[in-house]
């Protein structure tokens, strides 16, 4: 299939775990463990979009304060991968408490959308121009899907490239990897440049 065929609906992940604005961090963090998730859309009464929240922002919840540090949030769930935070995620959940504060007071209210009918050459467009890793499919303003680049690869790697060239399921984990390897230099010289920062 010619990948001008393939539209949003075609490729994302229907099942997406959403969370509510006063939903308590307590909750989240359940929520976030349970079903083995990065992060989530945060979606008022009615199942508008409103914001998403990610474990970075749950990490980055200053209690003292009652504020987000860090600069990295407005995208952190844009480009969170799966175990990226673990111990920082592991660490927090036995040291800090949130008492009463709630999904509103980490969300980050800049929401990248993409709709069910979008093409996936739009897809890779957004996310090369914004340079993220995943984006939130949307139909009537409604949550619908999510779709991420191994699923933008996945649907490339169907297609046949002349007799013999295609893109082998191993080759796409290995671009995964290379993904979340880059991701981890990338927060460690951030971890460094706070550091650095902070001694002054």
């Amino acid at each position: 299939m010619p990948t001008y065929k393939f539209i949003a609906k075609d490729l994302m992940t229907e099942k997406v775990v959403c969370v509510h604005p006063e939903t308590s961090i307590h909750a989240l963090i359940k929520i976030l463990l349970k079903n083995h998730i990065h992060g989530a859309p945060v979606v008022d009464k009615e199942g508008k979009l409103v914001g998403v929240v990610s474990k970075t922002d749950v990490v980055e919840y200053d209690e003292k304060t009652s504020k987000k540090r860090g600069a990295i949030s407005k995208k952190s769930f844009y480009h969170d991968t799966n175990g990226k935070l673990k111990k920082s995620f592991d660490k927090i959940l036995k040291a800090k408490t949130f008492g009463k504060a709630v999904v509103k007071d980490i969300m980050t209210s800049h929401v990248i959308t993409a709709q069910a009918t979008d093409t996936i050459d739009r897809l890779a467009k957004i996310m090369y121009d914004k340079k993220i890793h995943r984006i939130i499919i949307q139909d009537k303003e409604q949550v619908v899907g999510v779709v991420s680049t191994l699923d933008i690869l996945n649907a490339v790697s169907t297609m046949g490239y002349g007799s013999s060239s295609f893109v082998t399921e191993e080759a796409l984990l290995d671009l995964q990897e290379r993904l979340e390897a880059a991701e981890k230099s990338i927060q460690c010289l951030r971890d460094i440049l706070d550091k650095i920062h902070g001694e002054k």
